[in-house]
C-alpha cells in the first residue's frame, strides 16, 4: 500500500516517493492519469534528487469525494502535501492538467514552497474563445464538453483508448500501453467530467507574467492537444522560461522519450540559481551531464 495524507477537506491523498537526497521533484500527472503515468522516469530522477509523485483526487488510489472537482482545489491538494511533508525549495513538474494545477498554484499561493517550476505540453486555455484560437483539439467549447461527458459516462473505456491514440505518435511498449489504460480506468468517470468542465474554461494568461520563479516549458512537435503556438505562448509570457521542444513526439513526450526527458528535467533542477538579472541569460546544461 502506498503512503498517503489527509488534505484539508478530508480527502486522501496517495502518493510515493523516491531518493534519498537532491532538490526536491514533485510530478503532477495529467487528467485522467496517476503517478504511475511516470513509472519511466521518477526513478530516474531519484538518482539525483528526492522525487515525489502523487494521485490527484478522483485518480488513481486517491480518494474520490463528491466535490473539489476544480483546478483551484487540485492546487490546493499540492500545497496540502508540500505542507503535510514538509518540503521546500520545490520544482514541480506538471504534465497537461498538472500544468494548469501549477499555474493555479502560483495564483493562490505565489512561490510559497517552491524554487522552479516545469509545464509539460498544455496551452493557457483550452476552449476557443475571440482573441483565442489555440486552444485544445478536442474539448474546446460547450458542445465539445457535453460530448465528453457523455461518452465517459455511457462507454468510458473508449475515452481510455482514445487517449493513447490521440496521446502518442510513437511506438510504446504493449505492456505500458496496458498499463497506462488500466490507470485510467481506476479513475472516477463523472468525477473526470466535472474536472474537464473546469479545466477547459480556466484561463491562465493573465497569471503567466506573475510567476517569478524560473520555469521550464516542455512542447511536444507532434502534439494532438492543440496548435503547438499555444504552448509557446507559455514561453513568451512567463518572465523567466525557457522552451523544449520534443519535435517527433506527442502530449506524453515524457513517455514516447523518457532518457531525453528524465535528462532535461535533472538538468534544469541541478542548475545552480542564478541572479535574476542573468537569469535569462543562462543556457540548459548538456543533456549528457548527468547520464552516467
Amino acid at each position: 500500500m502506498s503512503p498517503s495524507l489527509q488534505v484539508s477537506d478530508g480527502v486522501t491523498i496517495a502518493y510515493e516517493n523516491w531518493g534519498k537526497k537532491g532538490p526536491i521533484v514533485v510530478l503532477i500527472h495529467g487528467w485522467s492519469g496517476s503517478r504511475h503515468y511516470f513509472d519511466l522516469n521518477a526513478g530516474p530522477l531519484s538518482k539525483h534528487c528526492r522525487v515525489y509523485a502523487l494521485d490527484l483526487r478522483c485518480h488513481g488510489e486517491s480518494g474520490r469525494p463528491a466535490w473539489g472537482h476544480h483546478v483551484a482545489r487540485l492546487a490546493k491538494d499540492i500545497y496540502d502535501m508540500l505542507e503535510f511533508l514538509d518540503l521546500w525549495d520545490v520544482t514541480l513538474v506538471g504534465t497537461s492538467l498538472g500544468a494548469s494545477i501549477i499555474w493555479s498554484y502560483f495564483e493562490l499561493f505565489g512561490h510559497a514552497h517552491l524554487a522552479r517550476a516545469a509545464f509539460v505540453d498544455q496551452p493557457p486555455l483550452q476552449n476557443r474563445a475571440e482573441d483565442w484560437a489555440l486552444g485544445s483539439n478536442g474539448c474546446y467549447d460547450a458542445a465539445s464538453l457535453a460530448r465528453l461527458q457523455m461518452t465517459l459516462k455511457l462507454d468510458f473505456e473508449s475515452v481510455a483508448d482514445g487517449n493513447l491514440t490521440g496521446c502518442l505518435s510513437r511506438p510504446i511498449r504493449s505492456d505500458v500501453l496496458a498499463a497506462l489504460k488500466a490507470e485510467t480506468m481506476r479513475a472516477d468517470p463523472l468525477s473526470l467530467g466535472k474536472i474537464m468542465a473546469d479545466h477547459t474554461q480556466s484561463d491562465w494568461r493573465p497569471t503567466l507574467p506573475r510567476i517569478d520563479i524560473p520555469c521550464l516549458n516542455v512542447i511536444g512537435g507532434k502534439s494532438g492537444l492543440c496548435p503547438i503556438e499555444g504552448c509557446k505562448y507559455v514561453t513568451q509570457h512567463v518572465p523567466d522560461c525557457e522552451e523544449v521542444v520534443f519535435e517527433d513526439c506527442n502530449h506524453w513526450l515524457y513517455l514516447e522519450d523518457p532518457q531525453r526527458f528524465n535528462l532535461l528535467i535533472t538538468d534544469f533542477v541541478m542548475r545552480p540559481r542564478v541572479p535574476e538579472a542573468t537569469a535569462m541569460q543562462a543556457p540548459i546544461q548538456s543533456l549528457e551531464t548527468f547520464h552516467a
